[in-house]
């Protein structure tokens, strides 16, 4: 039966095929490349590796690279131990990341790109990655059987001189959100820094000033109080005062601010308690309140790290913080 046996040729024709295919699949890597969220085209992608002091240029392809034979484990032996160097260009922009975990030359998909403030809030903002440098290039890596979300990122000390200008050339008419991140951006960057610090600082005081009934905006919601607070992680003491001043029991603007008073009393004590000190007894409850009902609640670790120092600390304060904080605990 001519037919029947063209048919079956056919089916094994197709799954070779399929099985090459998914041969080459496990042994292939897609690179895609972003800026602040946006992607970007990579029509001149280049990856160059290094392992063990030696040069290795993978094949490319459309959207990625042929994983090289050096990080085959059947061929190669155990790599669990070693490190490999990652440089990846794209059009302008040339990134590296060294010394990663081998394992990440896996099949399975790379994500590199830059964030710039203020979206780095909205991308890493739960890291202390924002908390140095100016701006982030990362590196982003998901495969079978991988834990999701597992990346890396390089802090850079020095602005980019273009985006400043243009920055500051779009200051002159901003309004709204888009003046606020603005803002925010160049006290990053360090451009103005007095000025712009200064203008976050009065936005947060409008915005406290509403009822509390207020809706969020495009200028009072919690991007304002990341703001802030993230200056104040990167070193300007002197927005302590204001960010405990600004405690209240809100939905809007200042909705999180929990978070940080816990974040505070976990990183900063001396710092939190020399503040606290300067307040009525009633702030200082609602503070370490907010703290123990917003974050120290759910996250037990950190709750006997704090009541661990609150506790050696030894005077009113800290125990009055405490008793406010435990409130909220359930053991």
């Amino acid at each position: 039966m001519p037919g029947v046996k063209s048919l079956i040729v056919a089916l094994l024709v197709m799954a070779v095929g399929a099985a090459s295919q998914e041969r080459e699949r496990n042994k292939f890597i897609s690179v895609t490349f972003a800026v602040d969220g946006k992607s970007v085209t990579c029509d001149d992608l280049k990856v160059d590796l290094r392992l063990d002091n030696r040069h290795i240029a993978p094949k490319q392809t459309v959207h990625g690279f042929l994983i090289p034979s050096e990080f085959d484990k059947k061929s190669s032996g155990s790599l669990t131990d070693k490190k490999v160097d990652v440089s990846v260009s794209c059009g302008e922009y040339r990134l590296s990341f060294p010394e990663l975990n081998s394992t990440w030359v896996s099949s399975g998909q790379w994500e590199l790109g830059i964030a710039y403030p203020p979206y780095w809030i909205e991308r890493f903002g739960w890291t202390n990655a924002v908390e140095q440098g100016t701006w982030l290039s990362y590196l982003s890596f998901e495969c079978d059987g991988c834990d999701p979300g597992v990346f890396t990122t390089i802090s850079h000390q020095t602005p980019p001189p273009a985006i400043v200008s243009r920055l500051r050339h779009e200051q002159t008419g901003a309004s709204g959100g888009e003046a606020r991140d603005i803002a925010y951006a160049l006290a990053v960057f360090g451009s103005d820094y007095q000025r712009n610090r200064d203008y976050l600082v009065e936005l947060l005081g409008s915005c406290l000033s509403r009822p509390k009934e207020s809706p969020e905006d495009d200028v009072c919601d919690g991007k304002l109080l990341d703001y802030l607070t993230n200056l104040y992680w990167r070193g300007d003491n002197r927005l302590l005062e204001i960010l405990l001043q600004s405690a209240d029991s809100r939905k809007d603007v200042i909705l999180e601010i929990g978070t940080f008073y816990a974040n505070l009393l976990d990183r900063h004590m001396a710092a939190a308690l020399q503040g606290l000190s300067l307040l009525p007894n009633e702030k200082q409850e609602l503070i370490c309140r907010l703290a123990g009902e917003d974050d120290l609640s759910i996250d037990s670790p950190k709750f006997e790290r704090v009541k661990k120092n609150l506790g050696e600390a030894h005077n009113e304060v800290a125990d009055r913080c405490l008793s406010a904080a435990a409130r909220f605990h359930k053991p």
